[in-house]
């Protein structure tokens, strides 16, 4: 095939755009470039259908444009120029967060619209916050459209090619947008389109009514799942299998350097709490409970008037102050349920000596806060679940899920906010801190698997969901209501790095390897015990750091009895089947404390005492002061 554009084919190109340049409106002159959309370097044909008419000035800016794409994108692009449309539906992109979808979805629109093939450009996105976005980045491709664009304003601009719109504005009136596309051939995109169905179902039959005629629609979404049985509009599905056109996960995005690896330090704990019916319950997050209990012990961790809340939320800032010290513009989130606790989240971070940003979706204030915390070295940012998506920070680097919500869509959503990766990073590594929840660690280990969205396969919403309609982890469960958390202690269970969990020993054994070999002192501690792990490589427990010569405070020397009281008792739960409540309580009696009200109350000489009769039963396997035949 000829690289050069016949006779005929340049009369089409200079016809097909009036005489004028494709990309800047001039007239064309003598000489102008008949000119590849897709580069002819990069198997774009010679035909009229990937030509463009420019002006030599626009020709020499534009160079070769795909240079300046991913190799994912380019063999993206490659995909949806062979693509041929079934029954209606659109091109599904599923690409893990932060890999580039909208670069990608923005130079698919480019080249259309340069083509003539479409005339018109229409992004449906779930949020204001990203309307406003994909103007920005349409912008910076010399492509203007309008972010606030609606019905009353009648038509659109001549200078603007196409608007942004909301999911919500969009079900409101599908109608006025289905005139919108009919009107000239339209390319639709439609950004995180999961989010059209379940709660959010009249946003499907909108985006169904509104954009059936559009000439193209290009989905997107870095997570193409629902937990429901309701289907994505314009998805192909096959044996109810939703089918995307081009996959591109995070395990090969991580491959590829174009996402930063996520570690997740685990941390456990005792929780202990009234159950509605009046009942002191406690466990820990290795105790087998029933649904109701288990979203108790998660709430009674994440109360911000408990210790484990603000244990991890040190813990976290301690990580973010090392980050910074080779990435001084790194900052953190925090992801809360409700503004309750991400106002108190702000006053413990306050505690530590942050001034933290908080973001509630629902003040007017947010959006702008979001996009001054974005530009700014600020450490840290507090929020609510509800902005999971359209906060595009990609100095984000260390988290805090602070949330009951553990569905694996939005579980992916928190950990997408930490994968973006900037040109340059040195340490392409994030860490989320996460409650030690059985499900929050198997979604962990298996974040770089793929998952497709299965109809009639439902997972459930929330911890603690009977299956019932619910609003939310606070709505679900009218007894709820009566819930009191009483106190939450930490642990440490290690770090899952690569859905391998690293132990607290392999960590300190990292560290003591760091002090003395110069060549990992930079390198994370937890990839350290990964890498001396995949070694086989043994050391011996690292020593305890020499005590100053000041000696601790009664608060801290509590403190470390009370860490040690809650292992021993987890040991001797695990060593000999006996529910570790019980094993606290029978302690509790030991030292004349309340059953039901745990360590916290001990003075120093009771805990050191109920860690002695704690030792002996580990040692004996029989419990201090029972009677024979207990």
């Amino acid at each position: 095939m000829s690289r050069r554009f016949n006779q005929s084919q340049r009369a089409a190109l200079f016809l097909a755009n009036d005489g004028r340049c494709s990309r800047c409106g001039v007239d064309l002159q003598p000489g102008w470039h008949g000119d590849h959309v897709m580069p002819y370097s990069h198997g774009g044909a010679t035909d009229v259908s990937n030509g463009e008419a420019l002006c030599p000035e626009c020709n020499l800016q534009k160079g070769d444009r795909m240079s300046q794409l991913r190799a994912w994108q380019e063999d993206a692009l490659r995909e949806y120029t062979l693509w041929i449309p079934r029954e209606g539906n659109g091109f599904l992109v599923e690409a893990t967060p932060g890999a580039g979808k909208t670069r990608l979805a923005i130079e698919i629109a480019r080249r259309a619209l340069a083509s003539g093939r479409v005339q018109r450009i229409v992004a449906a996105v779930p949020t204001a916050r990203l309307e406003s976005q994909w103007a920005e980045e349409f912008s910076r491709q010399g492509i203007s459209i309008n972010p606030g664009w609606h019905a009353a304003d009648g038509r659109l601009a001549t200078d603007e090619q196409g608007c942004a719109a909301t999911y919500a504005e969009i079900a409101k009136q599908p109608q006025i947008y289905r005139k919108l596309v009919s009107e000239k051939p339209t390319l639709v995109i439609l950004d995180e389109i999961h989010h059209c169905g379940g709660e959010e179902r009249a946003w499907g039959a909108g985006a169904r009514t509104a954009f059936e005629p559009a000439v193209a629609k290009l989905l997107l979404s870095g997570t193409p799942f629902r937990s429901d049985n309701d289907e994505i509009p314009f998805v192909n599905y096959v044996d109810g299998v939703g089918a995307p056109d081009f996959r591109y996960g995070y395990d090969r995005a991580l491959a590829d350097g174009v996402v930063r690896a996520v570690f997740f330090p685990r941390r456990g704990g005792l929780m202990e709490w009234t159950a509605p019916n009046g009942a002191n319950r406690s466990a820990t997050f290795e105790d087998e409970l029933n649904d109701r209990d288990a979203a108790h012990r998660l709430r009674t961790a994440l109360s911000p008037t408990g210790e484990w809340l603000p244990s991890v939320l040190k813990e976290a800032n301690t990580q973010l102050a090392e980050v910074r010290t080779s990435d001084p513009e790194a900052g953190g989130i925090v992801f809360c349920e409700d503004s309750y606790t991400a106002r108190e989240v702000v006053k413990l971070l306050t505690a530590l000596g942050q001034t933290p940003v908080l973001a509630i979706s629902d003040e007017p204030e947010a959006d702008g806060r979001i996009k001054t915390f974005k530009s700014s070295t600020a450490p840290w940012i507090v929020t609510i679940r509800k902005v999971s998506e359209g906060v595009d920070i990609p100095r984000l680097r260390v988290g805090v899920y602070a949330t009951p919500w553990i569905t694996e869509l939005f579980f992916r959503q928190v950990v997408g906010r930490l994968v973006r990766i900037r040109p340059g990073e040195d340490d392409p590594t994030a860490y989320l801190y996460i409650p030690d929840d059985s499900r929050l660690r198997a979604m962990a280990a298996q974040i770089k698997q793929q998952r497709d969205h299965i109809l009639d396969q439902q997972d459930a919403e929330l911890l603690g969901d009977s299956g019932g309609e619910s609003s939310g982890p606070s709505g679900e469960q009218p007894l709820f209501s009566l819930f009191s958390p009483i106190s939450a202690t930490p642990t440490d269970e290690g770090v899952i790095v690569d859905s391998d969990t690293i132990t607290p020993a392999e960590l300190a054994n990292a560290e003591q390897v760091k002090r003395m070999d110069p060549t990992t002192t930079a390198m994370p501690t937890a990839l350290v015990a990964k890498l001396l792990r995949n070694a086989g490589a043994t050391f011996t427990t690292a020593q305890p750091v020499p005590p100053s010569e000041a000696a601790d405070a009664p608060f801290e020397r509590k403190e470390k009895l009370k860490k040690q009281n809650n292992t021993a008792a987890q040991r001797v739960a695990r060593a000999y089947g006996i529910p570790y409540g019980t094993v606290n309580g029978r302690l509790n009696q030991l030292v004349g404390v309340p059953v039901s009200r745990g360590v916290r109350q001990c003075s120093e000489e009771q805990l050191e005492r109920r860690l002695q009769f704690a030792k002996q039963w580990l040692a004996t396997g029989v419990a201090p002061g029972a009677r024979e035949g207990e």
